[in-house]
């Protein structure tokens, strides 16, 4: 399995330089992972790609920065007991809202479901002491990867987090195409002009370029906004019976086709980590 990087004028030419800027430029890294996909989906890719990744030997940590109920920590059946909106009324210490997986990564959680009614009439002070913190969170690791959403206002959970990456996940279904657009669009109506990173699930090397080029085409036309392909994850029953264990597919099945997909996306984003420190 090779990762592709489309052909498309809209596009930036030069991947390996759009890639390097959208994952590592910024420190602390946030890579935040808006999803067009099935909520079952979009957790498996998220804790896979954070399993591969502490599989390399990176410190990550997962933050669940959404609040419906059908977010990753759910998923894995973690209950959560402290949280960053916590921390930031002063009732628990930052140790105490990462909690380590037995997938090899941490997992830390913006806010319980609950905690709304408390952290939308949040005081300034508050949400200073919140950006503070998930700075803190993202010094302390060596990448956060955020199951992220937008708000009614079109932002995400934090403005550190909009400083930050964002990824689209997205299928090959006209649907997900369809609403994968529509979270550019609405990310673009508040964060103005800036680069997206696209990944693409459950599709063939084929298929892959090209929903990307489809999406590329419609995101360059009427937004003027340059994507780059991260790659994409092949459809895998492997997949799908790991995830019904509540494990990765990297550690039941580390042959399986998602596994090598996973391991090599991992690989790709530590590569160019090394790439970005050695040409800045």
């Amino acid at each position: 399995m090779t990762v592709i990087y489309a052909r498309c004028p809209l596009v930036n030419f030069d991947q390996a330089e759009g890639l390097r800027r959208m994952l590592f430029n910024a420190k602390p890294r946030f890579v935040t992972f808006l999803s067009a996909l099935s909520n079952e989906e979009r957790n498996a890719t998220l804790v896979n790609l954070s399993a591969g990744l502490g599989a390399l030997g990176h410190d990550v940590v997962l933050m669940d920065a959404r609040v419906n109920g059908t977010s990753c920590a759910k998923w894995l059946e973690v209950p959560i007991k402290t949280t960053l909106l916590d921390i930031a009324r002063q009732k628990r210490s930052i140790k105490e809202a990462t909690i380590p997986t037995s997938q090899g990564f941490k997992l830390a959680s913006f806010c319980r479901s609950q905690q709304l009614t408390e952290y939308f009439p949040a005081t300034e002070l508050v949400l200073t002491k919140l950006d503070k913190i998930i700075v803190s969170l993202g010094n302390s690791v060596d990448i956060v990867l955020v199951d992220g959403e937008l708000n009614d206002n079109n932002k995400l959970a934090s403005d550190v987090l909009e400083d930050g990456q964002v990824v689209i996940q997205v299928t090959n279904h006209p649907d997900s195409i369809k609403a994968a657009y529509g979270l550019i669009k609405r990310a673009h109506s508040h964060c103005g002009r800036r680069d997206y990173g696209v990944l693409v699930c459950g599709v063939t090397e084929l298929e892959a370029h090209r929903v990307f080029e489809a999406l590329a085409h419609v995101a360059g036309s009427f937004l003027s906004v340059s994507l780059n392909l991260m790659g994409y994850i092949p459809d895998d029953d492997y997949l799908r019976r790991a995830s019904r264990s509540g494990r990765s597919v990297i550690d039941v099945f580390p042959r399986a086709g998602a596994s090598v997909a996973f391991s090599r996306l991992a690989q790709q984003m530590s590569g160019f980590n090394e790439f970005a420190t050695s040409h800045m």
